[in-house]
């Protein structure tokens, strides 16, 4: 397949790095905030950091069913791998606007399970003198 280094390639190119990006961080954020409610839980979150990273790498065209469907919603991998491919293998704009909804979606979830793991933490914390 003939390489492409036009305009157009190269900001779709950068916009889904960023959304991939985003995809990354907000699932970072997301399995960080699991110690908010296991407590020390620096073990399963570095597997589920693991199995984005490994997951991303294989084709889509592996997963079929159930699997192909994990893969968009518990380990969000489609979102890093799948779709920014597909999108600037085809020049598609379905592909791209669901590369980036799926990173904001990951991002908006990563967002309210940390506020809510961080309030459920604090309110743990406080302390009340009694007199």
């Amino acid at each position: 397949m003939p390489v492409k280094p036009d305009a157009v390639h190269l900001a779709l190119f950068t916009g889904l790095t960023i959304s991939a990006d985003g995809v990354f961080v907000g699932f970072n954020v997301l399995t960080g905030s699991l110690s908010f409610y296991l407590g020390n839980s620096e073990g399963i979150t570095q597997q589920w950091r693991n199995a984005m990273i490994t997951f991303s790498t294989y084709p889509a065209t592996l997963f079929e069913g159930w699997v192909k469907l994990l893969l968009y919603t518990l380990i969000p991998a489609g979102f890093v791998s799948y779709l920014p491919i597909e999108a600037l293998r085809k020049l598609s704009l379905t592909h791209t606007l669901l590369a980036v909804a799926g990173s904001i979606a990951v991002l908006l979830v990563s967002v309210g399970v940390f506020y809510s793991g961080l309030r459920r933490y604090s309110s743990g914390n406080l302390m009340e003198m009694r007199g």
